[in-house]
């Protein structure tokens, strides 16, 4: 019997979930699905340049998974862009680190100008957060109080 996988530690969720070719429809093309765990590998240690060793220790996994996990990633990732494949980032199990739900912003929607309130930390932005639960897009901004 295989043993479950640990949640992988995260520090927040990507800005962005799908990457497309331009010019094609998304409905045309396939998607290649990167997990989320997989794209905070990328973050670390491509954006970051943190060496194995201290990426492996901020996601609290061991080293050989951080290197299997970013070597999936990159082939996913290099798969995706030779083949004209959609990227989504999408599932995983995984934990974010630091989630302060203790300031609660309203937000409204630029699109459609839905009003919400959002639990998040200072420096976040809504559009980080969510997209409108009405028009679906990811354009919000912080009401001034």
């Amino acid at each position: 019997m295989v043993r479950p996988h640990k949640e992988r530690r995260i520090e927040k969720l990507p800005p962005l979930t799908h990457y497309k070719p331009v010019g094609v429809p998304l409905h045309e093309i396939d998607e290649m699905i990167l997990t989320i765990e997989e794209m905070e590998a990328i973050r670390l240690a491509d954006i970051e340049q943190l060496d194995q060793a201290a990426a492996a220790d901020s996601m609290e996994i061991s080293r050989p998974t951080f290197h299997r996990i970013v070597n999936l990633a990159h082939q996913k990732i290099a798969s995706a862009l030779w083949q004209g494949q959609a990227l989504r980032v999408d599932g995983g199990k995984f934990r974010i680190a630091r989630q302060c739900q203790t300031d609660l912003s309203h937000c409204f929607c630029l699109n459609c100008t839905h009003k919400c309130t959002v639990p998040h930390a200072a420096g976040e932005c809504c559009h980080d957060l969510l997209s409108c639960p009405t028009c679906q897009n990811f354009t919000a901004s912080r009401e001034k109080d």
